[in-house]
């Protein structure tokens, strides 16, 4: 539900493919007429609420178990998948005392690489990340697509050359990004985003696919990485 997404949205009407909205994302998109397959909410406050004002009853909704109980009242009547948040306190021993074997999914602390850890099991191959932003355009916008539902901290950080304007939180999922995706990929995931911000100038810099560049474009800027880091090595 980053900012980028008020231009790119339009694109998500003629994607080939199953829409997984995060959070903010969901209700964005419904207001379009575009109605994801799955929502993912993550967070554990009650705040979360604002993310499914309006159910939909063609929509799976994955909802974590740290999620707050209005959230599950809200949904009355759609269908939900629970899944348990790895790392949450406590969240083995609840789960041995009430004898619920289940698995757990790791994948750092935003819905962004949450979801990206969730849909693996689910049988996704190809990711494709729109409004993955990381970061905002201070003055232009808010830090989401929608006014974010708390108080934001803001700071400056450079990024292989670029500023960006990005908050504590925001600024910490792109550093899950970098380190979490080499383990995605081993596991046989591709992955492209779309858009601009921190995490798809980062992305470019792991090499990774950005906006469905050329392949000759790719090989043509992996091997100008690969250059520039032999050379700082002599």
């Amino acid at each position: 539900s980053g900012p980028s997404l008020k231009d790119n949205w339009p694109r998500l009407k003629k994607f080939n493919g199953d829409i997984i909205a995060c959070n903010a994302a969901n209700q964005f998109l419904l207001e379009r007429g575009i109605v994801p397959k799955y929502v993912m909410i993550f967070d554990a406050d009650i705040l979360a609420e604002e993310f499914v004002t309006t159910p939909h009853r063609d929509v799976t909704y994955l909802l974590a178990s740290r999620c707050h109980p209005s959230v599950f009242d809200r949904l009355e009547g759609c269908r939900i998948v629970v899944w348990h948040a790895k790392g949450d306190l406590n969240i083995d021993a609840i789960l041995s005392r009430h004898n619920r074997m289940e698995p757990m999914c790791g994948g750092g602390g935003a819905a962004v690489t949450r979801a990206m850890f969730l849909v693996q099991p689910m049988g996704y191959r190809e990711l494709h990340l729109f409004g993955a932003d990381s970061s905002y355009v201070r003055g232009v916008g808010y830090t989401h697509i929608r006014k974010s539902t708390t108080e934001e901290k803001h700071l400056k950080i450079f990024c292989n050359g670029r500023e960006f304007d990005t908050t504590p939180w925001m600024a910490s999922q792109a550093e899950d990004f970098k380190v979490l995706v080499p383990s995605l990929q081993r596991l046989g995931l591709k992955i492209c985003v779309h858009g601009d911000g921190l995490i798809p100038h980062l992305a470019r810099a792991m090499n990774l696919d950005v906006d469905g560049e050329p392949k000759a474009k790719q090989i043509l800027r992996e091997a100008h990485l690969k250059a520039k880091t032999l050379w700082q090595n002599l």
